[in-house]
C-alpha cells in the first residue's frame, strides 16, 4: 500500500525536526564543553544570577599610575581597575583538573555563608569540588551553606600561594595577606566589613555589592536568608536609595574596596577566586 503523498511530506518534516533538536543540543552540548574547557576546567552559568549593573569607578591599569591610584583611589570607595594580567603561573595551577590531581587529597575547612562562618567542616579538596561545588538551592539557608574560604593551612599551600603576585598597588602602611576561596554558583556571603581588600578571580564570576560605611545597609537583610535568597527576594524589591553599589568582578580585572566598607559576595559560575586583605604593617 503506497503512503499518500501528504503523509510522506508530514514524516519528513517530523523528522527533519527530530534532526534539527538532535544538532541543537549536541552544538549545545559541544558548546558548554569549549567553554569549560576554556574556564579552567571550571563549568560557566548554572546559577540563577545574572552579570547586573557596574555602579562603581572602573579605570583601566594602563591609565592607573601606583602614584595615582595612592593619592586619588586609596579611600575613595570602591573601583574596579581592568586589565589586569599579573597572574597567569598561579591561573594555571588552579584549573580543576590541576587542583584535583595535585593537591585533591589535601584537607580543607569549609565554612558557612554567614557573617560569624560558624561551622569548620574538614573534607577532602577533591571531594569539595567533585561533590559540594554544585549550584546553590534556593531553598538551603544561610547557615547550612558551606564553601571554602580563607580557612587554609598556609604553610601546606605556601608553594601554591607563592605564585601569587600580589597586585602593584599599595595602601601606605599597609601589608599583605592572601586568602583563597573556591566556591559554587549562587554561594556567597552577607553584608560584613573588614579593612582595605583586594580581590581577583582566576576563574568563574562574583557579583559584589557595596555600601559606604556611615551608611545603614539593613534593609533586606536578614541573619537567616543566603545571599541567592536575598538576591532574588529582597534586592528587587530595593530602590535608588537602598540599592547598593554593585559589579561584577571577572578574570583580568582587579577590584578594589577602602577600610570597613559593607560588602557582600555572590557567585555567578563556579569560581576561583582570591583575596588580599590589608593590615597595618608592625612598626
Amino acid at each position: 500500500m503506497r503512503i499518500p503523498m501528504a503523509s510522506q511530506i508530514c514524516c519528513l518534516l517530523v523528522g527533519s525536526s527530530m534532526l534539527l533538536a538532535l544538532l541543537s543540543a549536541l552544538c549545545m552540548v559541544a558548546e558548554e564543553d569549549e567553554q569549560t574547557s576554556q574556564n579552567g576546567g571550571w563549568k560557566k552559568g548554572g546559577s540563577l544570577v545574572t552579570l547586573g549593573p557596574c555602579t562603581i569607578t572602573r579605570v583601566n591599569a594602563a591609565n592607573l599610575s601606583l602614584e595615582n591610584f595612592a593619592k586619588n583611589f586609596v579611600d575613595a570607595g570602591p573601583v574596579l581597575i581592568e586589565g589586569i594580567d599579573n597572574n597567569q603561573e598561579f591561573r594555571r595551577e588552579c584549573t580543576r583538573d590541576n587542583l584535583i590531581t595535585a593537591y585533591g587529597h589535601r584537607r580543607i575547612k569549609l565554612t558557612t555563608a554567614t557573617s560569624t562562618s560558624l561551622v569548620r567542616a574538614p573534607v577532602s579538596l577533591k571531594y569539595y569540588i567533585e561533590n559540594m561545588m554544585q549550584a546553590q538551592s534556593v531553598q538551603t539557608p544561610a547557615n547550612e551553606s558551606l564553601y571554602h574560604f580563607g580557612d587554609t593551612d598556609r604553610e601546606e599551600w605556601k608553594s601554591v600561594f607563592d605564585l601569587y603576585n600580589f597586585p602593584a598597588y599599595q595602601v601606605p602602611g599597609m601589608e599583605p595577606m592572601i586568602s583563597f576561596g573556591l566556591a559554587g554558583p549562587g554561594t556567597g556571603v552577607p553584608m560584613h566589613f573588614h579593612g582595605p581588600t583586594f580581590a581577583q578571580v582566576m576563574y568563574g564570576r562574583k557579583r559584589w555589592f557595596f555600601y559606604p560605611p556611615s551608611q545603614d545597609f539593613r534593609v533586606g537583610y536578614h541573619s537567616d536568608l543566603s545571599m541567592l535568597q536575598w538576591y532574588l527576594e529582597e534586592y528587587p524589591l530595593l530602590d535608588d536609595v537602598t540599592r547598593p553599589l554593585e559589579c561584577t568582578l571577572e578574570p583580568n580585572q582587579l577590584l578594589y574596596f577602602p577600610d570597613r566598607w559593607w560588602h557582600s559576595t555572590l557567585n555567578i559560575d563556579e569560581s576561583v577566586f582570591v583575596s588580599t586583605f590589608l593590615s597595618p604593617s608592625p612598626s
